[in-house]
């Protein structure tokens, strides 16, 4: 029988108020993109604009028929255009396991819309942002103090300590001139190390400068990280377009490795050791 799946980017995310409508549904994938722009009502909900311009972010969830019943209803989708607050269809989406159709909910293409647009498609992030600077997860070179303190902005950042965040894995799928750079890919099976940091404004922008964002490397997304034995949302940098894995150079290796020595397992840094051994071994 076919998977009955749906993409949502607003109220029905995780952690949003209107998640509770897929409380029996399975997480299929965290980590989704479709093409549109996401624009803010002004109502505390997001509008999906069906353009192919940029990306909307999002989550995939395994639906049954009862649950589609409820989401037509909360999305007023009647199935005649003429009356639909929000139509459905069913469309492509980008996943780190690799592209899927799933149903969404969308504007029409004809109502005439001047609302504002959702900064880098993230109605989650959007609404972790609004209510101030928030914790901040490192989990690549950003957790070396050298190159912070370089710049004079060590004083931005706190530690606050050792994060964990499940079902995801580092890679290196951001290829730069001399080499890869790290990333977190969705995997169920995995789970990434990272220090949790306190950060100012002054952080904030440094990051965003630092990651790339506005030149279209990294985007700023929102992940749920264990700390001290609780679930935080917290900020983080996620590779916006994906290529194969790449191995690192040395020096940004070492970064990573200085960076996360005292906070990091030991075990963990040692499996990062060794993904990037094999990376250059495959190389050669």
């Amino acid at each position: 029988m076919k998977q009955l799946l749906v993409f949502v980017y607003g109220t029905l995310r995780k952690n949003e108020r209107n998640h509770h409508y897929l409380k029996n549904a399975k997480l299929v994938a965290e980590q989704a993109r479709t093409k549109g722009v996401l624009r803010d009502s002004g109502n505390d909900f997001p509008v999906l604009i069906n353009e192919t311009s940029d990306y909307v972010y999002g989550e995939v969830y395994e639906i049954n028929d009862d649950i589609l019943i409820d989401l037509d209803q909360l999305e007023g989708n009647t199935g005649n255009p003429s009356d639909s607050h929000y139509l459905r269809e069913e469309r492509t989406v980008e996943t780190d396991a690799g592209v899927m159709k799933a149903k969404t909910y969308f504007y029409p293409s004809d109502r005439k819309v001047d609302f504002p647009e959702v900064p880098f498609g993230d109605w989650r992030l959007k609404k972790l942002l609004d209510k101030g600077v928030p914790l901040y997860f490192a989990y690549g070179s950003c957790m070396d103090d050298e190159r912070i303190d370089q710049v004079g902005k060590l004083n931005d950042f706190n530690t606050i300590g050792r994060g964990l965040l499940y079902h995801h894995e580092l890679r290196f799928t951001l290829r730069v001139s001399d080499g890869g750079r790290a990333d977190i890919v969705e995997d169920h099976e995995q789970a990434v190390e990272g220090i949790v940091y306190e950060i100012t404004n002054e952080a904030l922008a440094y990051l965003y400068e630092r990651e790339g964002v506005y030149r279209g490397m990294y985007r700023p997304a929102v992940v749920d990280v264990e700390i001290d034995g609780e679930m935080v949302p917290m900020l983080t940098f996620i590779v916006k377009d994906k290529v194969d894995e790449l191995a690192p150079p040395d020096h940004y290796h070492n970064e990573i490795v200085r960076g996360g020595t005292n906070h990091l397992s030991e075990d963990y840094l040692k499996k990062i050791d060794e993904r990037v051994r094999q990376l250059r071994e495959m190389a050669k």
